[in-house]
């Protein structure tokens, strides 16, 4: 475990599992002359509503409170009507309606499924006994209630409104009392859920006075993109029955006032103190918008539908206010009443997916509508007469590029596809309220969580300044050293951030696209969570000194927590399609490392060699790219002159557009192999690199940006040139700055230009491999290169690669390359001689100066075999050069367990 772990809860995303809604009406009233009231699922899209379903329950009088539900484990919604004795869960299968039923007692509010129940379902319910208002959690599988949980006497009176509000990522329980005629929200917190809940501690906030018997409505809204908090808007009548509308939000953990309205209604006189509230995305700009929707009279016409469109304004200071947008006002067909009984109103897409969202959706379904749905009862003078009405369905439209309603004239407007859905007695009311039953929506299922430990990542490889070993040409190596301080790299920090991403698989067969999914939990959370406080892990990149032989590798490492989501839309398949993975830092504090590049756990891949100062020439930094340069281009010369030059690399060289930009940090959402696979930097990483996310799932490498590398002005970088013994052997060294441009961890590379006057002499014909370890005194180590590399053929074979560098500043002809199979040996000379198994050789012809080729052999290697070449120019008359030495093992992360013992005994 690294560092001191954090508590994270069973599902992050305890409010955020529906990614696309899709939705019904539920309508429930009592028939005309019937005992019981009757559900009907009302199915609305563009070709108009349709009620389906039905489903006859108890008196209606016996029902205290409906809602619906969106139950995780079964990927769908379920309506919840709770009566004095029973609770009633009721869903949909094949065409038909289907009902369960649990005997409760002293409950009268729903207020919604536990979402930290990941399990079993859970609903939370509210009650009220002589010793004051409760809270009770029913076992939706075996109707088992879990013991009360009485609430402190502060919250007191009569609960009018009960549910689920997310702040940043845990569900807070919000209930609604009216006491002593004030309206009060109580904030209860996120402790009285999961399988062990606590007393609360409650946040109290009173709105005012309001009437005793008075309706009241409340709903949660995304209203602002800045967070991923709910808001919580609230409307009801003031004592003289006034409408009011309260919008509450979040300060941290605190619930508190955002801002109040007091709209003016004479457009459309109130016919009553009912105020209905909801809120839906009905502009596409990804936050929502409230309707409030009331029985009003509209130019002398009564029982019409008025409804006010708002969005929450930024004002100056942080201040917000809502805003009117739109108010409309709609009747039935000739101007007869609408809701002159009673009226609802659902804000949302109704139906099925918008046409603009929609794959592989047959030719012949009908288009989703995005809108506010009107359920009014309203009754002719016919219908007064036979003392019944009609529960009526019908959708108003919104103009996204004016955000308005229809425009009205002298009459009140007509809804569009206007429905009856059943015939009601006059007097009884009726419940209506969005709902999906049959899992049109796009849901995510109960998560799997699971912890990738200690997934390393690379962020930084430093080079150390290029020189010649031999003596005789370097008096003093050159020297880099970071920022100011020996234990940070000052301006230089790394943030471990929370994340989530789709597998690539879905949407694929459920008619909505992975892309539009991704939007809309943008939305919500915004891009990898940036809209929560606590999005990231941050901390200095640790860093030494000084380096002057030894090329750095800079790693750091940090424990995720790793939940897997199903994605669902029941409607289209049962089995899931695709998945979501939501990735969280599990501590603090990350853990960095600074080691030799050359450490065997990596398997870096040197295309320049420590001391080998002709290796730099001509040599393209790995991963450069101009774009991503941190400093600006600048040489240095390394000459004879005591003490060197310095250059120093700060603000005032800082590319000015790459100024405190932030790159993210390349992770592999799969294991070590497939991180390795992105680069040509690396051979081999250790294990515990990659996420490992799931099995049988494909995550995109470009989507998952668990880190991410920033820089600041304050950043600084110190080249020492060192010196050389002879003006004559002067070179120059131009350092690259940048950012890699697949692993976008931060590089330090060379370019080398050699003007002195004597190189042109001193270098004798060489052919050579790049060594890993060139300053070792073993014989064995000094020989292992990875310019030796491997490749799997798809006949089983193994081809071995082999890059060859020509270490002189003139041409070598007749350049040969020699394969043998098995371990090196040492002789009697401390030199390094092949096996005895030469299986091959390949003939490179001529090497230009400082020129590299390839050359191949296909071989049958097994894990851990060994293979020695050897190269040479092949002699010509007067002429020899001598044979150069070096071996590989397969594959290359077998170097990691290799041991020097295992080459042969002659060793000196």
């Amino acid at each position: 475990m690294i560092g001191s772990q954090r508590s994270q809860p069973q599902n992050p995303l305890q409010l955020g599992q529906t990614l696309y809604e899709v939705l019904d009406v539920t309508v429930i009233g009592t028939p005309r002359s019937a005992a019981a009231a009757r559900y009907n699922r009302v199915v609305y899209n563009a070709n108009g509503g349709s009620p389906v379903e039905p489903l006859d329950l108890v008196a209606q009088n016996q029902i205290r409170d409906v809602k619906a539900a969106t139950n995780m484990h079964a990927a769908v919604q379920n309506v919840c009507a709770l009566t004095a004795d029973k609770l009633q869960i009721i869903g949909s299968d094949h065409g038909k309606a289907t009902s369960q039923t649990w005997p409760v007692a002293d409950l009268s509010t729903i207020v919604d499924l536990d979402p930290q129940q990941i399990d079993v379902p859970h609903l939370l319910l509210l009650g009220q006994d002589a010793q004051g208002i409760f809270l009770q959690s029913l076992d939706c599988s075996t109707g088992h209630l879990s013991s009360p949980l009485g609430l402190p006497a502060t919250v007191a009176g009569r609960v009018v409104g009960a549910l689920l509000a997310r702040n940043q990522l845990d569900a807070h329980v919000i209930v609604c009392t009216v006491h002593n005629g004030q309206l009060m929200v109580n904030d209860l917190g996120s402790s009285v859920l999961g399988a062990n809940p606590t007393a609360p501690s409650v946040t109290p906030v009173a709105l005012g006075a309001v009437q005793d018997s008075a309706v009241v409505g409340i709903t949660t809204a995304s209203l602002t993109a800045s967070t991923a908090d709910h808001q919580i808007v609230v409307t009801y009548p003031d004592p003289q029955g006034a409408l009011q509308v309260a919008v509450l939000g979040w300060t941290k953990q605190d619930l508190v006032p955002v801002t109040t309205a007091t709209p003016d209604l004479g457009f459309a006189p109130p016919e009553g103190a009912v105020f209905r509230v909801a809120a839906g995305g009905l502009l596409g700009n990804g936050v929502d918008q409230l309707v409030v929707g009331y029985s009003a009279t509209y130019q002398s016409v009564k029982g019409c539908a008025a409804l006010l469109l708002f969005e929450l304004e930024a004002g100056p200071s942080g201040t917000r206010s809502l805003k009117q947008l739109s108010r409309y006002a709609a009747a039935n067909t000739g101007s007869q009443p609408l809701a002159s009984v009673d009226l609802h109103v659902a804000v949302g897409l109704f139906g099925e997916a918008l046409p603009s969202d929609q794959t592989g959706v047959s030719a012949d379904a009908p288009a989703g509508v995005l809108g506010v749905l009107v359920v009014g009862g309203g009754a002719t003078l016919d219908q007064l007469m036979k003392g019944e009405a009609s529960v009526l369905a019908g959708l108003v439209p919104v103009d996204v590029a004016e955000k308005a309603f229809p425009p009205l004239n002298n009459s009140p407007g007509l809804p569009q596809h206007l429905t009856e859905v059943m015939t009601i007695d006059y007097r009884s009311g009726f419940f209506a309220l969005p709902s999906d039953v049959t899992g049109q929506s796009v849901t995510l299922g109960p998560p799997t969580l699971s912890q990738s430990m200690g997934a390393g990542q690379l962020l930084a490889v430093i080079q150390a300044p290029p020189f010649e070993s031999a003596e005789e040409v370097t008096s003093n190596k050159p020297t880099l050293t970071f920022g100011q301080g020996v234990t940070q790299m000052k301006g230089c920090n790394v943030s471990s951030n929370k994340q989530w991403l789709f597998s690539q698989d879905t949407g694929v067969s459920i008619g909505i696209s992975g892309q539009t999914l991704g939007k809309q939990v943008s939305n919500s959370y915004g891009s990898g969570f940036d809209q929560l406080d606590d999005h990231s892990t941050s901390t200095l990149v640790q860093s030494t000194t000084t380096i002057s032989v030894d090329d750095l590798i800079v790693l750091y490492a940090m424990s995720y927590y790793v939940w897997t989501y199903p994605v669902y839309r029941k409607a289209r398949q049962d089995h899931p399609d695709g998945t979501m993975a939501v990735i969280f830092p599990m501590t603090p504090e990350p853990v960095q490392s600074i080691i030799p590049a050359s450490d065997a756990s990596l398997g870096y891949i040197p295309r320049s060699q420590n001391g080998a100062l002709l290796s730099y020439v001509q040599l393209q930094p790995d991963g450069y790219d101009e774009s991503q340069l941190l400093f600006d281009l600048n040489n240095m010369s390394v000459t004879d002159e005591l003490g060197g030059s310095t250059l120093t690399y700060d603000q005032t060289e800082m590319v000015s557009e790459n100024i405190s930009k932030s790159v993210t940090v390349h992770n592999s959402t799969m294991d070590s192999a497939h991180f390795s696979v992105s680069t040509t930097l690396l051979a081999y990483v250790p294990i515990h690199f990659g996420l490992n996310l799931s099995e049988g799932q494909s995550y995109s490498e470009s989507d998952v940006q668990t880190t991410t590398l920033s820089h600041t002005t304050t950043m600084t970088i110190i080249v020492t040139s060192g010196t050389v013994t002879d003006i004559g052997y002067e070179y120059q060294i131009m350092p690259y700055i940048y950012y890699h441009k697949t692993m976008q961890c931060l590089m330090v590379s060379y370019a080398v230009t050699m003007s002195g006057k004597l190189w042109a002499g001193y270098y004798a014909p060489r052919v050579m491999l790049q060594s890993l370890y060139p300053n070792s005194t073993n014989p064995v180590l000094r020989g292992f290169s990875r310019s030796i590399s491997f490749r799997k053929n798809d006949d089983g074979t193994v081809g071995v690669d082999v890059e060859v560098f020509n270490n002189s500043l003139q041409e070598v002809k007749n350049v040969v390359c020699e394969f043998y199979y098995g371990a090196p040996s040492v002789d009697d000379d401390k030199k390094l001689s092949p096996p005895a198994n030469k299986v091959g050789q390949q003939n490179l012809g001529t090497l230009p100066s400082t020129g590299r080729a390839t050359t191949s052999m296909n071989l049958s290697l097994q894990q851990n075999d060994q293979v020695v070449v050897v190269v040479y120019s092949a002699p010509e008359p007067d002429d020899t050069q001598a044979r150069e030495v070096y071996w590989g093992i397969y594959p290359p992360s077998a170097f990691a367990d290799w041991h020097a013992q295992q080459v042969s005994a002659g060793e000196g």
